[in-house]
């Protein structure tokens, strides 16, 4: 694309602002010098989210969204710009993630995504490796809208949109050629304290939903004084220097490996 487009990073969060902060140091440390700005989308009624910062905005509301895939449309809805980056909160985004997916993004088809990223699991990087990893994707508010957004289910909404957007643009552009030193997603797994919504399965009918999984592993977190209530102050911080640790990385796998992965 040509210039420097505003990018708005879609960020949610539920009662873990642990990995929380670690997502919003990860926006704070981009090097892309076009606007930009980070939407944190809070609906855990029993924490207010606080942290001032021109590029940052906390959105707390005071009940609980149906699903995931509606709170999502709604961060989007909230979002100041026209390019929306996926931000989760318990994962990584290396400081050339918004500059890089800007220089690459396909303009007319409004859609990029690397088909690789670093896994991070119980203190230990491996990859890089394949999967649907929807927070490394950047699309258009146009082609979102045209595919009608997120389906308001839990589990599952963002393949969902994915295979909307490839309904309407065809199938994706082949970046399994994207060199490991452009690789900004980490992917983290276990060790972080927190849940994954994708470890409860897929809502099924009849049963409990993802969304009700992670309500019960929260207020079980509260139970056992693991996280705060009331007002939380963000303090955002990487707890390890993941740049440089991606850095070491890298460096082992070029004396293990010739060529791309």
């Amino acid at each position: 694309m040509d210039g420097m487009p505003p990018v708005s990073c879609l960020c949610l969060t539920y009662g873990r602002p642990q990995v929380l902060e670690e997502a919003v140091q990860s926006f704070l440390l981009q090097d892309y010098s076009g606007p930009k700005e980070l939407v944190v989308l809070n609906d855990f009624a029993e924490q207010t989210l606080v942290f001032d910062h021109p590029q940052v905005r906390v959105v707390n509301v005071p009940a609980r969204f149906n699903s995931v895939g509606e709170k999502r449309n709604a961060c989007a809805a909230l979002a100041s710009y026209d390019l929306l980056c996926v931000w989760d909160d318990d994962d990584l985004y290396l400081p050339h993630r918004l500059s890089f997916s800007v220089r690459m993004l396909d303009e007319a088809r409004g859609f990029f995504k690397p088909s690789k990223a670093f896994v991070l699991s119980h203190g230990r990087l491996s990859g890089p490796t394949g999967n649907l990893f929807h927070s490394g994707s950047c699309f258009t508010r146009e082609l979102f809208n045209r595919a009608h957004g997120y389906p308001h289910i839990g589990s599952g909404q963002d393949l969902e949109l994915e295979l909307a957007f490839e309904r309407l643009i065809g199938p994706g552009k082949n970046y399994d050629a994207i060199r490991p030193h452009d690789i900004y997603y980490i992917y983290r797994w276990g060790g972080t304290g927190s849940y994954h919504l994708s470890g409860f399965g897929r809502d099924r009918a009849g049963g409990r939903s993802g969304n009700d999984r992670v309500g019960e592993y929260v207020q079980r977190q509260i139970d056992e004084g693991r996280i705060p209530t009331g007002r939380v102050a963000l303090e955002p911080q990487w707890r390890l220097d993941y740049a440089e640790m991606v850095r070491s990385y890298l460096g082992t796998l070029a004396s293990d490996q010739s060529g791309d992965v």
